[in-house]
């Protein structure tokens, strides 16, 4: 695929600056919530270090914890992966789908920029090829799935360098669906990296998922300790697969409840 460099980035200078209202305290909640702050204090009660001149009445009672000692506790530090659904059923209708994660994913990593946390963004498209199905409910086929990766933003990158690839996001959408195995892989992904928690954004407009391999999804999330949130764009079945879930029709659906009680499970 070749696009035109200037007018992604163009793009994606637009979508960047665009301001929704009610979005700000979703900003500040997530900002909140990611950023890596070393915390530094005081332990008081020590035997030695410096001395705490609120502790005298416990040195005449003969207590020699009269001491406090400057403490430095790390940080968290949090790794985001964005992980957008680019099959060309988010094509449909004039990309209104794809175009909506698009700017779902420059607002989401503009925010994780100012909040200092290292991200990826990243869209998958495929194929599948199914030995011995019967019916949609059949779930006893075989199923091979086949995935391409689209890294529109890698780890170690800048924003500001991956903008003409965020730029180019709604250009991206056709191919199938290889949902099951692009999370899979994205998860493997996700659990190399060095920071102590792990989340995992999805963006998807699938409505026809084998809901019990998609399970299987959040079980092994579950055991890597990644929190998975699955934000399905218009009416789809994400509720149904994953733990922490919710359906958005346009980006102001951010702002909106919805989405902050799927924050509230991110703590």
């Amino acid at each position: 695929m070749s696009f035109n460099k200037a007018e992604c980035e163009s793009k994606f200078s637009y979508l960047f600056n665009t301001q929704h209202s009610g979005l700000g305290g979703v900003r500040a909640n997530i900002i909140r919530l990611l950023r890596s702050v070393d915390l530094v204090g005081w332990s008081t009660h020590e035997e030695n270090g410096r001395l705490d001149r609120r502790a005298f009445t416990r040195f005449a009672t003969g207590s020699t914890s009269i001491f406090s000692r400057r403490q430095h506790v790390e940080a968290t530090k949090s790794a985001v992966s964005l992980l957008i659904d680019c099959s060309g059923s988010m094509n449909a209708g004039g990309g209104e789908r794809i175009k909506i994660a698009q700017e779902i994913a420059i607002q989401l990593g503009k925010i994780l920029d100012k909040a200092d946390v290292s991200f990826s963004v990243t869209g998958f498209q495929g194929s599948s090829d199914v030995d011995g199905f019967r019916s949609r409910d059949d779930y006893s086929a075989i199923v091979t799935e086949y995935t391409t990766f689209i890294p529109f933003k890698t780890w170690k990158e800048s924003l500001a360098k991956a903008s003409a690839k965020m730029g180019a996001i709604d250009l991206c959408a056709k191919r199938g669906t290889p949902d099951y195995a692009s999370l899979t892989l994205a998860l493997d992904d996700l659990s190399r990296q060095e920071e102590q928690r792990k989340i995992l954004f999805l963006l998807t407009d699938a409505d026809e998922y084998n809901v019990d391999r998609m399970k299987k999804v959040q079980t092994l999330a579950d055991k890597l300790s990644i929190k998975v949130v699955a934000i399905g764009i218009g009416n789809t079945k994400v509720a149904k697969c994953f733990d922490v879930a919710e359906n958005v029709t346009n980006i102001s659906g951010l702002a909106s409840a919805s989405f902050g009680k799927l924050l509230k499970e991110l703590r």
